[in-house]
C-alpha cells in the first residue's frame, strides 16, 4: 500500500520537474565555479577569500566539488528513481503496443480517413490492414533508459572515481605509487590513482606558429615495465589506457627552472620551479629561497617558436629588489650576503591527468541508447493501414484509414496516395 503512494510521487511531472531544475542547478553551480581536480588549486583557493559567509556556503554546500557532494548523489539518486518507473512502465506498454493486432474498430475515430465509391472490380468483402514502422515504438523507452545509464553512471563515478594530476619535467620519472601524485580527489567510496609502471618524461613537444602560439602538444613516455622499457607518445585529447585507469596529458605546460640556492651555514637548497605563461609571451613564477629571500623568475619566448634558453632572475627580500640578471644553464647569481643561485637547466615541463572512472563504458552506452532513442522517436513512426471494400448497391464503397502513432499532419499525402492507389479522389 505504501509503494502505491510512492511511485505516484516519483512519476508525478511535478517531481520529475523538479528533479531535473536541481540537478540543472547544481550543474550550472559546477560549470561555473572553479571545482576542485580540474580548476588550479589557486582558483579553488580563492572561492573561501569573498568572507566567512561565503566561505562556510562554500564548506557547507561543497560548492568547490559540487559533482562528488552529497547533494548532487542524492539529486542523482531521486532522478534514478523516477527514471526507473518510467522505464518499466515504458517497457510494458511498447510490449503491449508491439503485440497489438488493428481492427477495424480501431480506425472508427482515426485522425486521416476518406470514404468513396467506385464502380464494382470484384473486390468486394475484403479488408486489409497492415502495419508500418513499428520499430518506431521502441524510441521513447530507448532514450529513456539511455538517460538511466548516463545518470547512474555519472553516480558510480562520484562514489567510486579517482581524478588525479601530477606535473612532470623532462627526465623526471614518477613512481607507480599513489604518493607520487601531486593531488588526488577520490570519490566518496573510491581508491587512490596509482599506474602500473614507473613512468618518465623523456620529452615535451611544442609545435608554435612563427608568431610564437601554440600550435600543437605532445609528450613523448617511457614505461619500465618488468618486460623492458615502452616508448609512447601522447597528444592532447589523446588518453593511454591503464589497468586503473586512464592517463592523459592537459594542456598545461612550460618551461622548468632546476635551481640550487646556496647559501652559507645551511644545506644546498634544490626546487624545480615550474613557470606559467603569465604574459602572451612570456612565462614566470616565484620560487622561495633560505630566509625571506625569494627568486622572481621570468622567461621569454624568443622569436620563431624556438624555447628559452635564459631566465631573468630577481632576489626580493619582501618588496626591495636586491639582486638581478639574466642566467643561462650552468651560470649563478650571486646573492646579497654570500652564497649563489645557481641554474641547473631549463626544461620543458607538463602536466599528467590520471583518472579511474568505473562506469564510462555505461556512459557511452547511455548516451548511445538516447541518440538511438531520439533518432527512432522522430524518425521512425508507426502508423496503421486500412483499406476496406464492401459491395454497396452495386458500387463499392472503400474506406482508406491511417492511424500515425504521431505527427499525422505529415501523413496526408500517404492517404491521398492510398486513395486515388484505389480508384478515388482526394
Amino acid at each position: 500500500m505504501v509503494a502505491r503512494p510512492l511511485k505516484r510521487f516519483f512519476r508525478s511531472p511535478a517531481t520529475i520537474v523538479g528533479e531535473i531544475l536541481f540537478i540543472a542547478v547544481l550543474g550550472g553551480l559546477g560549470a561555473a565555479l572553479p571545482q576542485t581536480g580540474v580548476a588550479t588549486a589557486a582558483e579553488v583557493a580563492r572561492l573561501r577569500e569573498h568572507g566567512a559567509f561565503v566561505t562556510a556556503l562554500v564548506d557547507g554546500l561543497a560548492l568547490d566539488h559540487v559533482f562528488t557532494s552529497p547533494a548532487f548523489l542524492a539529486a542523482l539518486g531521486l532522478a534514478t528513481v523516477s527514471l526507473s518507473i518510467v522505464v518499466v512502465e515504458q517497457v510494458r506498454r511498447l510490449r503491449a503496443q508491439w503485440n497489438l493486432v488493428p481492427t477495424e474498430a480501431h480506425f472508427r475515430n482515426a485522425p486521416l480517413r476518406h470514404e468513396f465509391t467506385r464502380p464494382a472490380q470484384g473486390a468486394s468483402g475484403t479488408v486489409s490492414i497492415r502495419t508500418r514502422g513499428r520499430l518506431g515504438l521502441a524510441g521513447s523507452p530507448l532514450f529513456h533508459t539511455g538517460l538511466l545509464c548516463v545518470i547512474l553512471a555519472g553516480g558510480l563515478r562520484a562514489m567510486f572515481g579517482t581524478e588525479a594530476v601530477v606535473d612532470l619535467y623532462e627526465g623526471e620519472t614518477l613512481p607507480a605509487t599513489v604518493e607520487a601524485w601531486g593531488a588526488q580527489w577520490p570519490g566518496l567510496l573510491g581508491k587512490p590513482f596509482h599506474l602500473d609502471d614507473p613512468l618518465t618524461l623523456n620529452a615535451v613537444h611544442e609545435d608554435r606558429y612563427p608568431s610564437g602560439e601554440l600550435k600543437g602538444l605532445g609528450l613523448s613516455l617511457a614505461f619500465h615495465g618488468p618486460d623492458g622499457t615502452q616508448v609512447r607518445e601522447m597528444a592532447v585529447n589523446q588518453e593511454l589506457r591503464m589497468s586503473h585507469g586512464r592517463l592523459y596529458m592537459e594542456s598545461q605546460h612550460g618551461p622548468a627552472a632546476l635551481v640550487e640556492w646556496d647559501t652559507p651555514g645551511a644545506p644546498a637548497l634544490r626546487t624545480a620551479a615550474l613557470m606559467e605563461q603569465k604574459e602572451p609571451r612570456a612565462y614566470g613564477t616565484y620560487v622561495q629561497g633560505p630566509g625571506n629571500l625569494r627568486a622572481r623568475l621570468r622567461a621569454a619566448m624568443p622569436p620563431g617558436g624556438q624555447r628559452p634558453g635564459a631566465v631573468e632572475v630577481q632576489i626580493r627580500d619582501g618588496a626591495s629588489t636586491l639582486a638581478g640578471a639574466v642566467l643561462k644553464p650552468g651560470e649563478s647569481l650571486l646573492l646579497p650576503g654570500g652564497g649563489l643561485l645557481r641554474l641547473h637547466g631549463l626544461p620543458a615541463w607538463a602536466r599528467l591527468h590520471g583518472n579511474y572512472d568505473p562506469a564510462l563504458g555505461l556512459a557511452y552506452a547511455g548516451f548511445t541508447l538516447t541518440l538511438l532513442g531520439a533518432a527512432l522517436t522522430f524518425g521512425v513512426v508507426k502508423v496503421d493501414e486500412l483499406v476496406s471494400i464492401t459491395p454497396e448497391d452495386g458500387v463499392e464503397r472503400v474506406v482508406v484509414a491511417l492511424r500515425p502513432h504521431r505527427f499525422a499532419p505529415l501523413y496526408r499525402e500517404r492517404l491521398d496516395q492510398l486513395v486515388r492507389e484505389h480508384g478515388g479522389k482526394p
